[in-house]
């Protein structure tokens, strides 16, 4: 997909009270177009053909009683299309990092990934680390505390999941989604207090403007 791509043209509006922008990243092969998929349509396939630049899908959810659009954008694991994919980073909210548990080097590659995260973007993005193809744990070559450990040390969340039988996929997505959410009621509290002190102190000003001289 042209990074160049007008969101608004290609996405049904609908009503909702949050818009939320989260990217998939991950080597080539670790099973994001999969799991955005089986996540976002319930649909799977062992044919899926390897994402060319970047691409999204649209789900809506029910979060504390409010309407929540998620963005989940996919992108290329393979090294010439990096760039393209690093151009979305800062306008994110955060960044679902993956790799594949039968696969060594998607998880060695997990460090570059978020180091390309930090580095892309001005603030600190929330983030879950998944170790896809839960599915295929007789092939595994990599132990589930070594992800946790991983999680642990960056302070993401982590979950093993499956795109193939849809493990884990709602409670990864969504305790990021969630906590996405806190943080932008905390930003959005923060600029009511400051709105709401900015305004206390025109109304002094005004207040010792209009005393009387003795």
């Amino acid at each position: 997909m042209d990074p160049s791509l007008d969101e608004s043209s290609s996405i049904e509006e609908e009503d909702y009270d949050e818009k939320i922008k989260l990217m998939i990243i991950g080597d080539s092969s670790v099973g994001k177009t999969s799991l955005l998929k089986k996540y976002c349509k319930n649909e799977f396939s062992n044919s899926y053909i390897t994402t060319v630049g970047i691409d999204f899908q649209v789900k809506i959810l029910d979060i504390n009683n409010k309407k929540i659009k998620i963005q989940i954008w996919d992108t290329a694991g393979e090294e010439r299309y990096r760039v393209v994919a690093k151009n979305y980073f800062n306008t994110s909210d955060g960044f679902i990092i993956m790799y594949d548990i039968t696969n060594r080097d998607s998880f060695d590659s997990i460090s570059n990934w978020v180091e390309q995260i930090r580095d892309s973007t001005p603030n600190y993005k929330k983030s879950v680390i998944l170790g896809n193809k839960s599915d295929l744990n007789k092939l595994r070559n990599v132990q589930i505390n070594e992800g946790k450990e991983l999680a642990a040390n960056n302070n993401f969340k982590f979950f093993e999941t499956s795109a193939k039988d849809g493990i884990n996929l709602k409670e990864g997505i969504e305790s990021l989604v969630k906590d996405v959410l806190k943080d932008i009621d905390s930003i959005k509290i923060k600029r009511r207090n400051t709105t709401s002190l900015r305004e206390k102190k025109k109304n002094n000003v005004k207040k010792k403007v209009k005393e009387p001289c003795c």
